[in-house]
């Protein structure tokens, strides 16, 4: 039988050292650097660096080495005048296989359109940089609050747990009025049902919190089959953030000042187009003509190799492209108009959102201190109406609606609380404080 009791035993206390407790900052941590959203916008930081290194590239010299083989079986024959030669006409025909082959340079001297496309690359790599801080900034606050609703779940179970307990000792006291037939059966009923009806709740919590656990694991990329614990919190514990102000180089509005920049520098690009392009080229070729496939296998004079060297430049002037780059003009100057009014949008919409956060903060941590002083008042109502029904002064109905009174002051404070600590999120977010939950 001994070891029958130590067994279980053992198995619990394994099960206890296999979970890992983790504190919030722990939390953040791990989900920075796990999250498998997070990651992708990692490496569209990284693919916008390479563009940048790709655009850059067709400023340098381009050299390409080139060969080809041809066999002109029906070879094509060229006309001239022929007077010279006693004749009308002078014709005279390809060999039929020829081949060539050297390296080909070309190198922009004057290309503003290029200069401006390495703009537009590193326009595009810090919008990709700051749609990153503007994920990682999200899922501080998507896991900040997911740990918050666990650490209220858990408080919510103890809670729960207490009123069993309490529940047992007032059925233990009915029982015992009722075998001195100083109670009625019916009181044993209805502390019966209410003891049901609170496991049943206890039940739900459980497994309301194993959701939650799974939701933050998911969060975090965290192994599903390990278990993890969150360090409890007393709800009587609460830090109020301090409200400093709209911070006014939050990534949202960094992003669309990033959008103005892009969209002006799109209508740069699209006047460009009426600019004229310089670029330098030159050719080091090799060609070798023969009448018959066989002389390439033969040191002879149908198999010599003849050079062509040369050097250029290459001017590029647009004329006429039927409005084509007018229209791009006009449509870019309508999206640089459009990212200014998205941004002066997105800034009154944050002022506006901040005000309605320290609105909300504000209110949340007045239903706060409220919801705390009533549910301890509804606990000493319970405790005096619990101690008069002991000594046979107040019926089970009293105590039961007491106690239910208590237990919706409960479920109010819990509440209270939660949304209390989001509210206190939000103003981390808006006044760029977010990065303390990291320290």
């Amino acid at each position: 039988m001994k070891k029958l009791f130590i067994l279980p035993l053992f198995a619990l206390s394994l099960q206890l050292m296999a979970q890992k407790t983790l504190s919030l900052k722990e939390c953040l941590q791990i989900g920075i650097e796990n999250n498998l959203s997070l990651r992708t916008s990692q490496n569209e930081v990284k693919k916008a660096k390479e563009n940048i290194s790709e655009n850059r590239a067709k400023l340098l010299p381009q050299i390409n080495l080139v060969g080809s083989f041809n066999d002109n079986f029906d070879p094509p024959v060229s006309v001239t005048d022929g007077r010279a030669y006693g004749k009308l006409y002078n014709v005279t025909q390809t060999l039929q296989f020829n081949a060539a082959g050297g390296l080909q340079l070309q190198m922009p001297l004057y290309s503003q359109m290029a200069y401006t496309a390495v703009d537009l690359s590193r326009t595009m790599a810090r919008l990709n940089e700051l749609s990153y801080e503007k994920a990682r900034e999200d899922l501080i606050i998507q896991i900040a609050s997911i740990y918050y609703l666990i650490q209220n779940t858990k408080e919510q179970i103890g809670i729960i747990d207490d009123n069993i307990k309490r529940f047992e000792e007032l059925k233990e006291i009915a029982k015992a009025f009722y075998d001195n037939q100083m109670a009625l059966e019916v009181d044993l009923q209805r502390i019966n049902v209410r003891i049901e009806s609170t496991q049943i709740q206890s039940a739900n919590a459980q497994a309301m919190l194993t959701k939650q656990y799974n939701m933050l694991k998911y969060i975090l990329d965290y192994p599903a089959e390990e278990e993890i614990e969150v360090i409890a919190k007393s709800v009587d514990e609460v830090e109020t953030a301090e409200m400093s102000g709209l911070n006014e180089n939050m990534y949202e509005l960094q992003l669309m000042q990033q959008k103005v920049t892009l969209a002006d520098q799109q209508t740069k690009l699209a006047k460009q187009g009426y600019l004229p392009t310089l670029a330098l080229t030159g050719n080091v070729m090799y060609t070798a003509y023969s009448d018959k496939f066989k002389n390439w296998f033969h040191d002879t004079e149908a198999n010599h190799w003849y050079n062509s060297n040369g050097i250029g430049i290459s001017l590029r002037v647009p004329v006429f492209d039927g409005f084509e780059k007018r229209s791009k003009v006009h449509k870019a100057k309508i999206d640089a108009e459009t990212a200014r009014l998205g941004f002066e949008n997105t800034l009154k919409g944050m002022q506006t959102n901040y005000a309605n956060a320290v609105k909300d903060l504000t209110n949340n941590q007045r239903n706060y201190f409220r919801q705390r002083d009533n549910y301890r008042l509804a606990e000493n109502i319970y405790d005096v109406t619990y101690n008069r029904y002991k000594e046979g002064i107040v019926s089970m109905v009293e105590v039961l609606t007491d106690q239910m009174s208590m237990s919706d002051a409960q479920n109010s404070y819990l509440t209270s609380h939660y949304e209390y600590m989001v509210s206190n999120l939000q103003i981390l977010k808006y006044t760029g404080k977010l990065e303390t939950l990291l320290y």
